[in-house]
């Protein structure tokens, strides 16, 4: 995006959050509109339960109404969302186990960015689920704002509280796990049909 598109939005985004800081509760309502599935599927890829994703982006929306009074344009009102919406489900997942349900990637693809070749070259979304279960919170959330919404390396790092150098270490130590674990089950699903083909 350029900078010229970024100050458009920080400032269109800035009068959208002051009618929302005068009472307006439509302005509010688009807002919610536009962002609530997108947050919800980002938040549940990284914590993987429905329900504490959902109660996640209601806590930020809230933020989000609360804060309005006080806006400083100096953000986009998705950049926002996006940072607490990670911090928060980050430490959900902590506190419980992740469990790979009903996560609906597609939702965060971004169509104007491609992918990882090793998450585009997956056809079979079960298996990113199950893999996402078996990776630490921060590498889930290194990979949804890296490959589902076109984050650049420096907007992800602020977001997670980080320097861009050590958000760049997580997110390719996030995709050499991903790439092993989908080597390691290929050469098992190569080995077993040998196997059966030998018998």
């Amino acid at each position: 995006m350029s900078s010229e598109n970024l100050e458009n939005m920080v400032r269109v985004d800035g009068e959208r959050m002051r009618q929302v800081g005068s009472g307006d509760v439509h302005a509010f309502n688009q807002i919610m509109k536009q962002y609530s599935n997108r947050m919800i599927a980002a938040a549940l890829a990284i914590c993987g339960r429905r329900d504490e994703a959902e109660d996640i982006v209601q806590d930020s929306l809230l933020q989000l109404w609360q804060l309005a009074p006080d806006w400083q344009p100096k953000s986009t009102i998705n950049a926002f969302l996006k940072t607490v919406v990670t911090r928060k489900a980050i430490d959900a997942q902590r506190r419980n186990k992740f469990q790979a349900g009903d996560v609906d990637l597609d939702v965060l693809v971004d169509t104007a960015a491609r992918a990882d070749d090793v998450l585009a070259s997956r056809q079979d979304r079960d298996w990113v689920h199950r893999h996402l279960a078996r990776m630490s919170p921060r590498q889930r959330a290194a990979l949804v704002l890296a490959h589902f919404d076109s984050t650049t390396h420096q907007q992800a790092a602020k977001i997670m509280g980080m320097e861009t150098e050590a958000y760049s270490s997580l997110l390719a130590r996030a995709r050499r796990a991903l790439r092993q674990r989908m080597e390691a089950e290929e050469t098992g699903k190569r080995k077993g049909e040998n196997n059966a083909t030998h018998t």
